[in-house]
Order: structure tokens, then C-alpha cells, then sequence
């Protein structure tokens, strides 16, 4: 029976995204035709991703923990603007709107091939981005040494990947793939800024997880809304065995005031913030984990899992 499910989603995975490469999927109603295609292989996928992590199937019908909410909302709450959420490009012109542009960070070049960002004039520093995925980023400290060859290879390869495939997160399907060249945020020292992201439940910031070293020795501590260190992990372990807590930042009030006008009344979102003396936004994320972070100790699943309901 395992062997038939993943081979017949496999089968309704091409057949979606062939249709998706075919004109119809200029069209609202070709749209709906190919979600309907993919559906099944959507849900297999929710449920034998999660069976992997953790051993057994996820409650998509009464679903208690924080990770089986997100995995109901991947099949069960897709609306127009979770598409804007997830289009690193489009937006910026929602966060304009709802806090105003100052706490965007600039964007010098958006396009396909990312060669033809030279012909603007660049910081030394700045980092290269998919509109379309998670994790498609490129650090640039010094643009003198920076090899646009190999940047243009990778990033066409990012430019190929549909990331709604990976983990059922319908969000990404939909966005039109894109490069950009933004701005280095910088924190002091040259080094990448520490990454706040708030955790909303019906816009009210609950948790706020911090990431350290995210391209290096990647750590992470979680605070309560008022940044109060917490007795957990999530995915990631806690810097110095846990020990470990940095100072509430100048501007905290001001960062959680965005994160919950951004959040607007949204069951769950995640907005992503760094410090530079004020916030700078960094992206919105529907699913953190894809549903599949691991909590420690795991009754924090259920805890996260009560903000939702509230």
C-alpha cells in the first residue's frame, strides 16, 4: 500500500506540474484544475513527511500540537494572499502599506539572470535571493571576489525548483520565479544581524525565536512576549547548552508592534525581523519547519498548539 500511494503521487506530481508548464495555467480555472490534480499527492505528502519525523501520522481532523495545525493549514487554508506572503518581492508592497517602507531593507536589481546585476552599481556587500523558496540565499561580504559564474549556475538551478512540492506548501506554487540583489543588513562588526521572528496567533506575538549563526553554527533560544528566556528548543539546540540569553533589544516594543500589524489577524504567521536600530523586515513564513520542527521538551508542541486555539 506505501509503495502504491507514493507511486501514484509521484504520478499526479508530474501530471500537476506539466499542466502547470502548459497554458492553462494562465488561467484562473486551469489554476483550480491543476490544485485539484495535485490534492492527493498534497495530502500524502502532509501525512508520510510528518510519519517520517515522528513516527506516526498527524491529526489533520482534531489536531492538537502546534505541528499537526500547521500541516491541516497546508491542505486546508490556502487563500490569494498567502501567495503574496510567501513572494519575497510582492511583499514588500504589503509591508509598505501596513508599516511603511522604512523598515524595508533597499532592493538594487530584480531578474533572472543574476550576471545582469552587475551592470548596477552595488554595495561591496549584499545578499542574492529567490522570491520563490526558503533557503535560497547568497552572502556577499566582498563583491570584488564574488564568482557571478558559479552564482549564475546555482541560482538557475533555484530558478527550476517549485518549492510547493517538497512539503505541500501550496503557497509557493503560484509565484512567479524571480532573483533579487538587496541590501546587507548589517548589525556592526560586518557580521549577519541576529534574526528575531515572532511567532502571531490571531495577531498577538506569543513567542519570539532568535537564531544565531544562522550560516555557520546555527543555535536558537526562544523568549515568551516579553522576552523572557524559555526552558525549550526547537529543531535547533540552544547556544551553550541552553545557557544562554542575549539582552532584550532597544527597539523590542517597536519590533513586536510591527510583527503583530503585519500578522494582522492571521490564525498563525511568523514574521521575521532584524535589529538595526529599528526593524528591518525579513520575510513572512505560513509554515516554520514545514510543520516538522522538533520541540524539546515535546509537550511544547501542544503549548504552541494552544496559542492557536486562543
Amino acid at each position: 500500500m506505501h509503495r502504491f500511494g507514493r507511486r501514484a503521487c509521484s504520478l499526479l506530481t508530474a501530471l500537476g506540474l506539466h499542466l502547470k508548464r502548459s497554458r492553462i495555467a494562465r488561467f484562473p480555472a486551469g489554476r483550480c484544475l491543476i490544485d485539484l490534480v495535485l490534492w492527493p499527492s498534497d495530502v500524502w505528502k502532509v501525512c508520510s513527511t510528518y510519519r517520517r519525523a515522528f513516527d506516526r501520522g498527524p491529526h489533520l481532523l482534531r489536531p492538537r500540537t502546534f505541528n499537526e495545525r500547521l500541516q491541516r493549514a497546508k491542505l486546508f487554508s490556502r487563500q490569494a494572499r498567502h501567495i503574496v506572503y510567501a513572494d519575497k518581492i510582492a511583499v514588500r508592497e504589503y509591508v509598505a502599506a501596513k508599516v511603511g517602507a522604512q523598515h524595508l531593507t533597499q532592493v538594487f536589481w530584480i531578474g533572472t539572470d543574476i550576471r545582469r546585476a552587475q551592470e548596477k552599481r552595488l554595495p561591496s556587500r549584499f545578499v542574492v535571493k529567490a522570491n520563490h523558496g526558503s533557503g535560497t540565499n547568497i552572502v556577499v561580504t566582498d563583491a570584488l571576489q564574488f564568482d557571478w559564474d558559479a552564482a549564475h549556475r546555482m541560482t538557475q538551478q533555484w530558478l527550476q525548483d517549485n518549492h510547493s512540492v517538497h512539503f505541500a506548501e501550496w503557497q509557493y506554487r503560484w509565484i512567479e520565479p524571480r532573483l533579487f540583489v538587496e541590501e546587507f543588513v548589517d548589525s556592526g562588526g560586518g557580521i549577519v544581524p541576529v534574526d528575531y521572528k515572532f511567532f502571531c496567533f490571531y495577531g498577538r506575538a506569543e513567542i519570539v525565536q532568535v537564531d544565531f549563526d544562522r550560516f555557520t553554527k546555527h543555535t536558537r533560544s526562544l523568549y515568551d512576549r516579553e522576552f523572557n528566556l524559555l526552558p525549550m528548543a526547537l529543531q535547533y539546540a540552544c547556544p551553550k547548552n541552553g545557557i544562554h540569553a542575549i539582552a532584550r533589544p532597544e527597539c523590542f516594543n517597536e519590533m513586536r508592534h510591527v510583527a503583530e500589524r503585519l500578522a494582522d489577524r492571521e490564525p498563525f504567521l511568523r514574521v521575521d525581523l532584524y535589529d538595526a536600530g529599528k526593524p528591518v523586515f525579513g520575510e513572512l513564513t505560513l509554515h516554520p519547519e514545514a510543520g516538522l520542527g522538533h520541540f524539546e521538551p515535546p509537550d511544547w508542541d501542544v503549548i504552541f498548539g494552544r496559542f492557536w486555539q486562543t
